[in-house]
Parts: structure tokens; C-alpha cells; sequence
């Protein structure tokens, strides 16, 4: 049986910081764990469609986001929370539609006291549709997801900090 690991980008600005950062995310996290990698889904793509919940594209990415095992959802960190497209997107689950996924909420921020809002805003969301979040959140500073080195160092950092606990939780294969 194969993995997918991919992600969804709540950024409205197209090819953003955010979206470089989930593509890393995503393409470490599926070497760490032996999954293969399906391409971020940007948001910025769809703009308002992402309120058409019964848009035929955005159903069938929601479904496909839904059968990966692991999920990077990420989003900067805007008046101190995601972004309003990102809400949006999700908002087109049904409850508990993530169940079977496995989730890492990754935000961007300038700011590091914005650096809660992955636990406080995001994750709570995350948890109204199922998704369970083993590893935890990840807040990238705005200044390291503008340096790819930096950016790099510190997802291998947190990957190796956590790989038992992914692979104890079932998102390892």
C-alpha cells in the first residue's frame, strides 16, 4: 500500500513563501516516513470559488486532500490567525471529514508572538473535521521560510524530533 503525503496552501497571494514552505514540508516529511509526495493544492488559484462549496474542482480536491496520510495545512498568520481563504476551503469538509488524515498545521508569521496561532486558531478547526495533529504545529518565522537553508534545517529538525511519535501514530508506513 503507498502513502501520500501533500498539503493545502491558505495563502492568497499565488507561488508565496507559504507555498514554497509547504512544497519543502511535504516533499521532507514523505522521504521521512517512505510516502510519495502529491503537489501542494494552492488556494490563491481559486480565490473566491473556495466559498463555492459545491464547486466541482474544490469538491474533488477536498476529496483528494482527504485520502492522503499526511496533510501539511499551511497558512501565514494574518491579524493573528489563518487566513480567511483557507477557513473558507475547510469550511467545505463535512465534520469529522479528516478523520482518517494526519495533519501538520504549519504557520508563517513575522511576528513570533504570532507564533501560537497554528495551536490556538488553526488546530482547533483542524479538530472539528477529525484530523489529528501528532506531531504538533510548526511555526516558521517569516525571515527562515524566506531562507531555504534555514527553512530546511529546521523541518529536518522537527521531523527528526518527532519521528517516533509519526511513526507510532500510524503515519509512518
Amino acid at each position: 500500500m503507498s502513502f501520500t503525503v501533500t498539503g493545502v496552501v491558505g495563502n492568497p497571494r499565488p507561488l508565496s513563501k507559504t507555498f514554497a514552505a509547504a512544497v519543502a514540508l511535504v516533499e521532507k516529511v514523505a522521504e521521512a516516513i517512505g510516502a510519495e509526495v502529491s503537489a501542494p493544492i494552492d488556494l490563491a488559484n481559486y480565490g473566491g470559488r473556495a466559498l463555492d462549496y459545491a464547486d466541482p474542482e474544490l469538491v474533488d480536491r477536498r476529496r483528494a486532500l482527504s485520502t492522503a496520510r499526511v496533510l501539511v495545512v499551511a497558512t501565514p498568520v494574518y491579524k493573528g490567525s489563518y487566513t480567511g481563504l483557507l477557513k473558507a476551503f475547510l469550511d467545505g469538509y463535512a465534520p469529522d471529514a479528516l478523520s482518517a488524515t494526519r495533519t501538520i498545521p504549519l504557520t508563517i508569521a513575522a511576528s513570533p508572538q504570532h507564533s501560537l496561532a497554528g495551536s490556538t486558531h488553526l488546530q482547533p478547526l483542524l479538530d472539528e473535521l477529525g484530523a489529528i495533529s501528532p506531531g504538533g504545529g510548526l511555526f516558521l518565522p517569516d525571515a527562515t521560510a524566506a531562507d531555504p537553508e534555514a527553512r530546511d534545517a529546521l523541518f529536518d529538525s522537527w521531523i527528526d524530533a518527532r519521528r517516533a511519535l509519526l511513526s507510532a501514530s500510524g503515519v509512518a508506513a
